[in-house]
């Protein structure tokens, strides 16, 4: 039976996950980014998948969503990426990005290849590009929220006459709603 119970409790060490510290983030260290869609939200009339970029700042939580009606490439994305800089008032040191290929093209024992030329624009840019393990959302657990939060809080129910009106709801939600909340880690 001591063996028994000797086993169960090292399959149960194993089972236990290691997590990190999270150390409070300076002003303008970091920003993370994440994508989401939204499928079935109304646009003239029409049921129409609602792609989104969100961009939040580790330290503040401030957030900004792009939104887009096509599927996001390499060339959306540093649009959305400029959107958010701008609507930021400065870019941060470093974004961390899971590994959408966006991003991460590949990875060969640790050693991550990034899609080049998103590489040549963080690298003209003055940003460093952070990629989280694959398949582990809580690393950038802040921008995970924000995605939740965008589709279910933002987006879900709403319907709009046309494709401008969406954007400007979106704008008008960021700067009266969501960004005006309370995080309990900000507060």
């Amino acid at each position: 039976m001591a063996l028994h119970s000797e086993v169960k409790q090292t399959i149960s060490l194993k089972q236990e996950r290691y997590y990190e510290p999270v150390l409070d983030m300076i002003p303008g260290e970091q920003c993370q980014v994440d994508g989401g869609e939204l499928r079935g939200v109304m646009i003239g009339g029409v049921e129409t998948t609602v792609y989104l970029m969100v961009f939040v700042l580790s330290y503040s939580r401030l957030m900004h969503v792009s939104v887009s009606v096509k599927p996001i490439d390499t060339e959306t994305l540093i649009r959305q990426h400029d959107a958010a800089f701008r609507y930021f008032g400065g870019m941060p040191r470093e974004c961390v990005y899971d590994q959408t290929r966006l991003v991460v093209m590949g990875k060969v024992f640790r050693e991550l290849t990034l899609n080049q030329r998103f590489r040549q624009y963080a690298t003209a840019a003055g940003f460093r590009i952070s990629a989280c393990e694959g398949y582990d959302p809580e690393s950038k657990g802040k921008v995970e929220a924000g995605v939740k939060y965008v589709k279910h809080n933002g987006l879900y129910g709403e319907s709009f006459a046309n494709w401008h009106e969406l954007e400007r709801y979106m704008a008008d939600w960021l700067d009266n709603i969501a960004n005006q909340r309370l995080h309990g880690s900000t507060r």
